[in-house]
């Protein structure tokens, strides 16, 4: 079976057939020339993006550290509803389980918080040679 023919196709053909004997290969020199192009623009485009991204971040850093520190108000005393950590007891100091060996209890004028008696509070302890803390001075 042979296909009828096409005027269309035979237009088209003509056109393909005029346009392959008139193409020809660009030459080498135009080629790389538009390589170089093309990698200068891209070259530059990374160069501004990056000059950005460091001024961008510079003023970011400047703006930060430019403010003035938040002032802090003088200390005040402990909120009563939560204890120091200086201020809770040792194990040692606590009362005795039923199931520990008995131990002496705390002398009651020395207590945990307070200095002995004949020293400051906050003082170091004495050295040893000098005195002893149950002694007076």
């Amino acid at each position: 079976m042979s296909e009828p023919q096409d005027p269309l196709r035979s237009l088209f053909q003509q056109a393909a057939g005029a346009g392959q004997s008139r193409a020809a290969a660009a030459p080498v020199a135009e080629i790389a020339a538009r390589g170089r192009r093309r990698r200068r623009r891209r070259v530059s485009a990374l160069v501004a993006a990056a000059c950005l991204v460091v001024g961008g971040g510079g003023a970011t850093a400047a703006a930060l550290l430019s403010r003035a520190p938040v002032p802090v108000g003088p200390a005040g005393p402990p909120s009563p509803g939560r204890p120091s950590p200086e201020r809770l007891p040792s194990p040692a100091l606590t009362s005795p389980s039923p199931t520990d060996s008995p131990t002496l209890p705390p002398s009651p004028e020395f207590t945990i918080g307070s200095s002995p008696p004949g020293t400051m509070a906050g003082s170091s302890p004495p050295e040893a040679g000098r005195g002893s803390a149950t002694s007076p001075p």
